[in-house]
């Protein structure tokens, strides 16, 4: 069991294992990068332990409390530096506790009662090892104070003591770990502000500290300064303490409560205080909590979170600010394994990775990239998908996906892209046999990857100068490890040399020497890794051209290498053959190399640029080259910072991308060639967590997990699938992972194998489900909808069906189509009441049906054939059951008729049949119960179009009946047919589509044949391979296919419905750029 809760997640160090969030309802941050594991929250700052052993942190950095080496506050997460192997977190008021596997603990932040247990009192603003201090299993943290949990099961504390809360028996405080005297076999520890709680193997629960509320379970004391047994309470697993009020969890998933209550924290549905502990009603199978100042949390065993307390700033997630007496379940939370609360804030983790949030914001800690304004729901902060680390080579990209995967694509002369060849990509492609990879850096023609053990690999050029470290100069097609080069936290790589930084600050380099750019006071080109002498505490690095920089943990900046244009700062053009310090430059916390020119970002969110400046690429406002570092005017808030050959970008806190210097190719994305000697925004570009400039190139990542590029496009860097340049961002192809389409009249779905939904086209009814009604030329996320499998796209609206099994309806809804009993459109889903047990649906135009799991079917929306198959044309704002219909495993829905199919291989029809597409043998113009279709029996699939229906049989063949003035039933000739036909020379079909006036087949190997209108074809013609799902829609169809899961689409493109910039139309597949 993980900790429990700590105030400011005090109660519970990390996360309760389920977690908080501030703002009145959960948030999913979209934070890219690795998968989250586990969360922690302090007062006004959250931290978050990455699957890899990383850890993550945003919000206030007043104290250095996000480890980052500065105290510069950051809205959205940021790793800190130089942190591995860690598996616990825990975040105090201003402070942060890490335990590593090797059950070391480390400590930043503030440090003012030596609660960092360094034995100082010194604020640390990257992590510092707690001294004296091993195998410990647990953290907590308070306000001011420490707790560690070792093996033994003895308790270890330091920091304040001035309500005894050390356990010592005194109340002096320590500025290094002593034992708790007195207490062992412990198994649970929580931290409130100024108590502490913990829980022995016998289900015991001893508490110490302030009592001032009553908060140790002993009234009879106003603190206790050695542990005292709570009174009255077994067989507890896990605690979680607030300031004043404390938590227990029984082993039978029971809640315990007791201490201040002046917010109904205590669940009791008053705000009496218990000065022991009594049972929470109303709240069972509980499997963590967490507490924050004056809320408390619970995780129950459904995935549900459900709170309690105070809510001024939205901390219980219901999406208001009323205080809760008793506990009540955060609205929209589902999935749930992981809770921590902050002061006033909350952070929840979700079974697939995302980390949601909500609560007080004032600091940032929601982390969804602003400050300021609470959230009364839930935000999604993290999203396990693109990790936030992009490279750019000189004709290539770079991408790190959360899973630990590289893509990379461009030119590959030299093999840069790691994929066993020299084949140019014009769209991602995974570099194989690489995986655990947390950074990424990319030279001219060299690539490398760090892995979460530590080490480096290479791959690509190696001509002349030895840049893979390999000990040859042979370029390398895939990547190989590059040897005796372990413990690596870090990697750079310039034009044609290396840079690694170990986790004992060290620098090792290798590759071209020409300019002394390795540092060893030699020009000797090293094809393997050597230590730079007398280069020692280093945090951070960067290499140009032929220049290298490296960061100190003091803030500052040294340089060495090519300075011809003054790019090593020192206020000359001399090279330099070893480090130098560059004079007057302190508080810095990021670095960048361009081609000849150098940036940092310091601790006060400005950016100072020096060198090569004759297109503007140092941004002060003029063309002259500067051998000394100035300030970028106009410039501030910045958060990151990244130079590219001859021009710089920058990205702001509210995640704005800000660029200048040279823009020959389009590369400062302003949609103009025009040099820009000072910052100019990139317009419409927001939302934007991560950057990286390339040679002639830009690219940047979205808190959505999307990748937009722009500028050279020769060898096919941006990733689009062609080799067109672009002045204005662009979304990047490829990283799809699409498992299944649908098209309406003039939009497109795509679900993703992550049960994400996206959507293009047309938007006038809000069928896009983003709430807007603007239109969208490339796919965006349906907000707010996840655990789908399945979709169907109606003429202008949506339906997406979830794990759940509930259903989910957006967009036009003026007949009724969404089943909600209304006939409001809308622009995000809602959802379809009182039907559950939901399997699959199907959507014609304008009615909806459902097929529960039961068997039954039920129908709404538009009715006036009779398409409802409810014996009426009276159309239903809500579903009504199919008379008559049981035991049905699949639905086709069309215009103006509907078609089941039986578990028994027979087909059933209702609705119009004047062009003979109910197969019944007449033209019936309305069939208001549904009929058995005769003469056709073991048939697996069913489709319909517009006014024609198709049927595959077991055996692989496909038939037809209906309308066919467009050939559309795929017999070679135009006769409508009544009662179902062969579809001949088809065979091996796995699966079918119709739409209004064509029709598709999937065959099992993989190929995909269609028919109809089309100007016309009345038999079936090859248009696809590697296909493994396809839509037909009224005016073009969608196919889905080959290991990535990429989207493919032609026909009519005037709503943008095919994923293309130009509107049209395309007779030929083109690629939908899914990111």
């Amino acid at each position: 069991m993980l900790g429990a809760g700590c105030a400011r997640e005090r109660s519970n160090p990390e996360q309760a294992l389920p977690a908080k969030t501030e703002q009145a309802r959960p948030i999913a941050q979209a934070r890219p990068g690795v998968q989250a594991n586990r969360i922690s929250a302090g007062a006004w700052h959250s931290l978050l332990l990455g699957s890899d052993g990383t850890v993550w942190a945003w919000g206030d950095n007043t104290h250095g409390q996000l480890g980052s080496g500065t105290t510069l506050s950051r809205p959205i997460p940021v790793r800190v530096p130089g942190l591995s192997g860690v598996v616990a977190v825990a975040a105090g008021d201003h402070f942060s506790l890490a335990l590593r596997s090797d059950g070391t603990v480390w400590a930043w932040g503030d440090n003012s009662a030596g609660q960092l247990g360094d034995n100082t009192t010194t604020d640390r603003s990257s992590p510092v090892q707690v001294p004296g201090l091993s195998d410990v299993t647990s953290l907590a943290a308070g306000d001011h104070f420490s707790l560690a949990l070792r093996s033994d099961g003895t308790v270890w504390a330091w920091g304040d003591n001035g309500y005894g809360q050390l356990g010592d028996g005194s109340a002096t405080s320590r500025p290094s770990p002593a034992p708790v005297p007195g207490l062992t076999e412990v198994v649970a520890l929580a931290a409130g502000s100024f108590h502490a709680v913990a829980v022995r193997s016998d289900g015991m629960v001893w508490a110490w500290g302030d009592n001032s509320a009553g908060q140790l379970g002993d009234e009879s004391v106003p603190f206790l300064a050695s542990p005292g047994k709570v009174p009255s309470l077994s067989g507890v697993i896990s605690v979680a303490a607030g300031d004043v009020h404390s938590l227990a969890l029984g082993a039978d998933g029971s809640v315990w409560a007791w201490g201040g209550n002046g917010d109904g924290q205590l669940g009791q549905s008053s705000t009496d205080a218990a000065f022991s502990p009594v049972k929470v009603p109303g709240l069972s199978n509980v499997t963590a909590l967490t507490a924050g100042d004056v809320h408390s949390l619970a995780l129950r065993s459904d995935g549900t979170v459900w709170a309690a307390g105070g809510n001024y700033s939205g901390q219980l997630g219901d999406g208001t600010t009323t205080r809760r007496l008793s506990f009540s379940p955060v609205s929209g939370l589902s999935g749930i394994v992981a809770v921590a609360a902050g002061r006033y804030h909350g952070l929840v983790l979700r079974s697939d990775g995302y980390l949601l949030s909500w609560g007080n914001d004032f600091q940032g800690q929601l982390g969804d990239g602003t400050a300021g304004a609470p959230s009364l729901s839930a935000l999604q902060t993290f999203q396990p998908w693109i990790r936030g680390v992009l490279a750019t080579g000189l004709y290539y990209s770079l991408a790190l996906r959360s899973d630990g995967t590289v893509w990379a694509w461009g030119n590959n002369y030299y093999g840069q892209l790691g994929d066993g060849t020299t084949t140019q990509r014009v769209s991602p492609s995974q570099v194989p046999a690489l995986s655990s990879v947390v950074a990424l850096a990319a030279g001219s023609y060299h690539s490398l990857a760090l892995r979460s053990d530590g080490t480096v690999w290479a791959w690509g050029n190696n001509y002349y100068y030895g840049q893979l470290g390999d000990g040859t100069t042979t370029p390398r097609l895939s990547p190989i490890q590059v040897p005796a080069l372990t413990g690596v936290v870090a990697v750079a790589a310039g034009s044609t040399h290396s840079l690694a930084l170990r986790s004992d600050g060290t620098v090792w380099a290798w590759g071209d020497n020409s300019s002394g750019q390795l540092g060893d006071g030699t020009t000797t080109h090293r094809p393997t890794p050597f230590q730079i002498p007398a280069l020692t505490g280093v945090v951070a690095l960067a290499a140009g051209g032929a220049h290298s920089l490296a960061l100190r943990s003091d803030g500052t900046v040294w340089a060495w290498g090519h300075n011809a244009y003054g790019q090593l700062g020192d206020g000359t053009t001399t090279q330099h053959l070893t480090p130098s310090q560059v004079p007057a430059l302190s508080g810095v916390m990021a670095l960048a190399a361009g081609a000849y020119h150098s940036l940092v970002l310091r601790s006060d969110g400005t950016v100072w640029g020096w060198g090569y400046n004759a297109v503007g690429a140092v941004g002060d406002g003029t063309g002259t080259h500067r051998l000394a570092p100035v300030q970028v005017p106009a410039l501030t808030g910045v958060v990151a910072v990244s130079a590219g050959g001859h021009h710089s970008m920058a990205l702001r806190a509210d995640g704005a991308v800000w660029a200048w210097g040279d823009n020959f190719y389009g590369q400062l994305g302003d949609g103009t060639t025009t040099r820009r000697l000072a910052p100019v925004q990139v317009p419409a570009l927001t939302g934007v967590v991560a950057l990286a400039a390339g040679a002639h190139h830009s690219m940047v990542l979205l808190s959505d997990g999307t990748l937009r590029a722009w500028g050279s496009n020769a060898s096919g860097m941006l990733g689009r699938g062609h080799s067109d340049y672009e002045s204005a961002p662009q979304l990047a192809v490829g990283l799809s992972q699409a498992s299944s389409v649908s098209g309406g009249q003039g939009h497109s779905l795509a679900l993703r194998s992550d049960g994400t939904v996206w959507a293009w086209g047309n938007n006038a009814s809000g069928q896009l489900g983003d709430g807007t009604t603007t239109r969208r030329l490339a796919p965006v996320p349906v907000p707010g909808l996840t655990g789908v499998t399945a979709l169907e796209a109606g003429a202008h609206h949506s339906l997406a069906l979830r794990s759940d099994g509930s259903l989910w309806a957006w967009g036009d809804n003026q007949y009724g189509q969404f089943g909600d009993g209304t006939t409001t459109s809308s622009a995000v889903p809602v959802q379809v009441p009182t039907l559950a047990g939901v399997v699959t649906l199907a959507a014609g135009p304008y009615h909806t049906l459902a097929l529960r799991s039961d068997g039954t079917v039920w129908a709404w929306g538009d009715n006036y054939y009779g398409q409802l198959g409810d014996g009426t044309t009276t159309s239903r704002r809500a579903p009504v059951q199919v008379s008559g219909l049981t035991g049905v495993v699949a639905l086709a829905a069309a215009r103006d008729h509907s078609l089941a199919l039986l578990a028994d291989g027979t087909v059933w029809a209702w609705g119009n049949g004047t062009q003979g597409q109910l197969g019944d043998g007449f033209y019936t113009y309305s069939r208001r119960t549904p009929l058995q279709v005769p003469g056709i029996t073991g048939v697996v699939a069913i489709a319909a179009g517009q006014q024609h229906s198709l049927a595959l049989r077991s055996n692989g063949t496909v038939w037809a009946w209906g309308n066919n003035f467009f050939g559309q039933i795929g017999d070679g000739t135009d006769t409508q047919r009544r009662t179902p036909v062969q579809v001949p020379g088809l065979s091996n079909v796995t699966a079918l589509s119709a739409a209004a006036l064509h029709s598709l087949a999937l065959r099992s190997d993989g190929t995909l044949w269609a028919w109809g209108g089309n100007g016309s074809l009345n038999t079936p013609r090859l248009v696809l391979d590697g296909v493994t799902g396809m839509a037909a829609t009224e005016s073009h169809a969608l196919a889905v296919g080959g290991p990535d899961g990429h989207v493919h689409a032609w026909g009519d493109n005037t709503h943008g419905q095919l994923g293309n910039l130009q509107a049209g139309y395309y007779p030929t597949p083109g690629e939908v750029l899914l990111p």
